[in-house]
């Protein structure tokens, strides 16, 4: 299976949770649901001094209400699609398109909003909170495709998942407190209830030709699979597992690369079940008393790769042929080195690095090219091996249909973002959208907000 990766987020109410800590960064960026203002490892201010200003020309596509603070927003590259949320005295409202919804919600909740892939169409889920003794646990949630309602329950903290060509989705409406009796822990799948009453349903994914998918649930300690094959769970393991005891584990745990990594526990999407994986990344197995002397390692269209500490933000190009991935330095060996010395693995040798730290990888559709960007200390993006700037502030990049040219969006000064293309950028927005290449090739084009107007933008190359 070809896998896209995804951010997921997840609620930390349920009993489990104290031993849910991540060791593993998400790649979050990758999906461009980029609420990119509040991307956390950017701290470099007066990026945008870097680049001599692009020709731009600008249209206003809507004027929002200054006073009302911008919590989300997504557009197509030609603006033909988009939606902002913003709030105003805890009430948040959403605009598709230039209409602002008449129903206002205390949440629309960032996990449960997205542009499809090819932004053809809006999920989006409205939240309406209850608070008793018990904490929030009658929250309504309303799902809606554009304008129109497709499902009313009780549940807070959903979650999205869209097929890799668009066509299809899925909600994951987990129940709004572990202890509620009505019914509760919805999937809907393009918008129909498939399955409901199964605790804490996450980590939905679809198979490779988009006839099946499965999830996991969690039920106390039971970690369940369920599948579009049958109507009962498959229990995937108790917990403690024996990683979590004091004998030695010989259990190799198996997790596809678009997932959360936990300690001990390895969050799998696909569970090999039914699925077939273009790469799965495996953990060798190791005793509680010498636990750094396991290892992770991918197993990349049947070929096992180099072993490092760790590893993470793994990139699968548009025909699975080409990945690239973010390792421990393999000079580091034990505890107590510098393990934030980074390389960038490309189709399992070892691209670029080490370097002290690294923060954000990209890779290009047909898996020809790497860009990356160095922390904050270093202060360097890279396009392949060459420096292209003296920044680490880039949160999303496109490349040209013909993969000649990029264009990328940057952090600047006062949690502003602009566009660069051809070396010049654009001015500064609180917001942007999707960027996108003009067929001519001679500009790009996206949708920003700034002083409360909703611009659709084309900048010269």
């Amino acid at each position: 299976m070809t896998i896209r990766i995804s951010n997921l987020a997840f609620s930390l109410r349920f009993a489990f949770a104290f031993f849910l800590t991540s060791i593993f960064a998400n790649a979050a960026i990758a999906q461009h649901l980029i609420n990119i203002a509040t991307v956390p490892y950017i701290r470099e201010n007066g990026a945008e001094k870097l680049f001599r200003p692009a020709k731009v020309t600008e249209d206003t596509l809507y004027h929002l209400d200054e006073a009302r603070s911008i919590k989300n927003m997504d557009a197509t590259p030609d603006g033909s699609h988009w939606y902002v949320v913003d709030e105003f005295a805890h009430w948040q409202y959403i605009t598709i398109d230039g209409h602002q919804f008449p129903k206002r919600y205390h949440e629309i909740s960032a996990t449960g909003t997205r542009l499809s892939p090819h932004g053809d169409f809006l999920i989006w889920t409205g939240l309406m909170h209850a608070f008793t003794q018990m904490d929030f646990d009658s929250t309504m949630a309303d799902v809606y495709r554009d304008t129109s309602l497709l499902f009313h329950a009780v549940s807070d903290y959903p979650s999205l998942e869209f097929s890799r060509d668009g066509e299809h989705w899925a909600a994951l409406l987990p129940a709004a407190n572990q202890k509620q009796d009505v019914p509760r822990d919805f999937v809907l799948v393009d918008g129909k209830l498939v399955r409901e009453n199964e605790p804490f349903p996450h980590q939905f994914s679809f198979s490779d030709d988009e006839q099946h998918w499965a999830y996991r649930t969690t039920n106390g300690l039971l970690e369940n699979l369920m599948t579009d094959a049958s109507d009962s769970a498959m229990l995937l393991y108790r917990w403690p597992t024996p990683s979590a005891t004091s004998s030695y584990d010989a259990t190799i745990w198996r997790y596809s690369p678009d997932v959360t990594i936990n300690h001990k526990i390895f969050e799998g999407r696909d569970y090999d079940y039914h699925f077939e994986h273009v790469a799965q990344v495996e953990k060798t197995a190791y005793s509680s008393l010498a636990a750094d002397t396991s290892r992770v390692y991918v197993n990349f269209n049947g070929h096992d790769q180099g072993l490092y500490r760790w590893a993470s933000q793994f990139l699968i190009d548009s025909t699975g042929q080409h990945l690239a991935y973010i390792a421990c330095d393999p000079k580091v060996t034990h505890k107590g080195q510098d393990e934030r010395r980074a390389v960038v693995v490309y189709d399992g040798k070892v691209f670029a690095g080490p370097f002290p730290g690294m923060t954000v990888l990209f890779m290009s559709p047909s898996g020809k090219h790497i860009a990356y960007t160095l922390d904050y200390h270093s202060a360097r993006f890279y396009l392949d091996k060459k420096v292209l700037a003296r920044t680490s502030a880039v949160v999303d990049v496109i490349w040209s249909p013909d993969e000649k040219h990029i264009a990328y969006i940057a952090a600047g000064e006062h949690k502003k973002f602009f566009v660069v293309a051809n070396g010049r950028r654009s001015p500064l927005f609180e917001r942007i959208g999707r960027i996108g290449w003009s067929p001519d090739g001679k500009h790009v084009e996206f949708v920003g907000i700034i002083n409360g107007r909703v611009i659709e933008v084309k900048q010269s190359l």
